[in-house]
């Protein structure tokens, strides 16, 4: 079923309102949808895997900080289905309580990857003590509703309007490209009629020269690939899955190379078909 269609359902989000998140479903379902707020990657794929969300919007990737390998895994170990992709442009400031001067922060707070993609600017000011938190719309909510005048946060201007919490600098991120690229994720197997881009995961066999025959097998079929990336497998040493995003224009070219690679590999799981999503309308 695609988004278009869909009405009254729930969507899983790591975080609160107003974090990325909280954005990327709204964006992609519309400012209507009611989202189930969770406080990990993990407990949003339980209230999806438990029928208390119909769908779940999990980060995967962000263009600074790199990939989030343990969500690879989450979706690995879930069963999930990709049904649909959304790029955000990443936009990340302090944000602190009325009044208060750089000088009087003593804490910063927000998510490890937001953290990532501002460590130019922290740098700045060593006398800040970087922590760890929850998601960047959390850190903001928990400053306002305690008054926490030594401490501020990382996060986007949404969540400064929704807590009334002001930017104290705006714009602190490493790199203006910044992007971030959220799943979509279903239980079940719904699929676009005329889909152009798929997640694929394979395991192969340890021998020389088994990767290039799976990639020659893609250039064979004009088939392109946007993303590769290895994943260590859990509970084995030594061996790894590799998840690799591809497009094309011929739909039958992406099925016979999915059939090739399938006498090639140890295993062949296709994650997801989707369309492929633009990141110039983040």
């Amino acid at each position: 079923m695609t988004k278009d269609k869909m009405r009254n359902f729930k969507v899983a989000i790591f975080g609160t309102a107003a974090s990325y998140h909280d954005l990327a479903a709204k964006k992609y379902y519309g400012q209507d949808v009611d989202v189930v707020e969770c406080g990990t990657f993990r407990q949003c794929c339980d209230m999806l895997k438990g029928n208390h969300a119909d769908y779940a919007v999990m980060a995967i990737e962000n263009s600074l900080a790199g990939s989030i390998l343990t969500n690879y895994n989450l979706i690995d170990e879930y069963k999930f289905r990709i049904i649909g992709e959304q790029y955000l442009r990443i936009e990340l400031n302090l944000l602190a309580l009325e009044g208060v001067k750089i000088e009087e922060i003593e804490f910063v707070h927000s998510h490890p990857m937001a953290l990532a993609q501002c460590t130019s600017f922290l740098a700045q000011y060593p006398h800040i003590k970087v922590v760890e938190q929850g998601d960047t719309a959390s850190c903001v909510k928990n400053i306002s509703a305690k008054s926490l005048r030594n401490t501020a946060a990382i996060a986007n201007k949404y969540a400064s309007e929704k807590y009334q919490v002001p930017v104290l600098h705006a714009g602190i991120e490493n790199n203006k490209q910044n992007f971030t690229r959220f799943m979509i994720l279903s239980k079940g197997d719904a699929c676009p009629d005329q889909p152009n881009k798929a997640s694929v995961c394979f395991r192969l066999r340890h021998e020389v020269g088994c990767l290039v025959e799976i990639l020659n097998v893609f250039k064979q079929n004009q088939i392109s690939l946007s993303k590769i990336q290895s994943v260590p497998v859990m509970g084995h040493p030594n061996e790894y899955s590799f998840h690799t995003d591809v497009e094309w224009t011929k739909y039958e070219n992406f099925q016979n190379a999915i059939t090739t690679i399938k006498g090639e590999a140890n295993t062949v799981s296709v994650l997801g078909e989707y369309i492929k999503a633009s990141i110039s309308q983040s």
